[in-house]
C-alpha cells in the first residue's frame, strides 16, 4: 500500500468517513470535460461521476492497480435508471478518460471495469 493511501485510510480511521471498494469504468475521451462545460463548471484536475454523491462533492480516489491517489470532484452523477446497478456492481466512480489512465493503468484502459479496482474515500459527514 502506498504512503498516500495509507495516510488517507489512517485519517478516515481516526476522524471518520466512508471507504468504498469497487471498480472504475471510464468515460470516452473528452466526455467528462464536455459534461463539466455543460454544467458550467471549470475543469478540474480530477473529475468523476458518482452514484451516491452529489455534483460538487470532493472525494479521494485510489487506483489499486497503479497506487495513484488523488482528490477528485464529482462532476456528474449516475442517471436514475443506472444508479441501482452502479451501486450493486460497486462502480463507485466512473472515471474521465485521463483519470482512468492514471488510476487503472494504460494497459487496462480498454478492458472491463473489474480490471480497474479502486477505492473511493469520502472524508467526514
Amino acid at each position: 500500500m502506498g504512503r498516500a493511501l495509507y495516510a488517507l485510510l489512517l485519517w478516515v480511521a481516526l476522524h471518520g468517513g466512508v471507504v468504498q471498494q469497487g471498480y472504475g469504468p471510464r468515460y470516452s475521451p473528452g466526455v467528462m470535460e464536455r459534461v463539466a462545460r455543460v454544467r458550467d463548471m471549470p475543469p478540474a484536475d480530477c473529475m468523476v461521476s458518482s452514484p451516491v454523491y452529489p455534483i460538487g462533492t470532493m472525494v479521494w480516489v485510489a487506483g489499486l492497480n497503479t497506487g495513484a491517489v488523488e482528490q477528485c470532484r464529482v462532476t456528474d452523477v449516475s442517471a436514475d435508471k443506472d444508479k441501482a446497478r452502479h451501486i450493486r456492481t460497486k462502480r463507485w466512480a466512473e472515471l474521465g478518460y485521463q483519470e482512468a489512465i492514471r488510476f487503472c493503468g494504460a494497459r487496462h484502459i480498454n478492458h472491463r471495469p473489474e480490471q480497474c479496482p479502486i477505492l473511493v474515500v469520502k472524508i467526514g459527514d
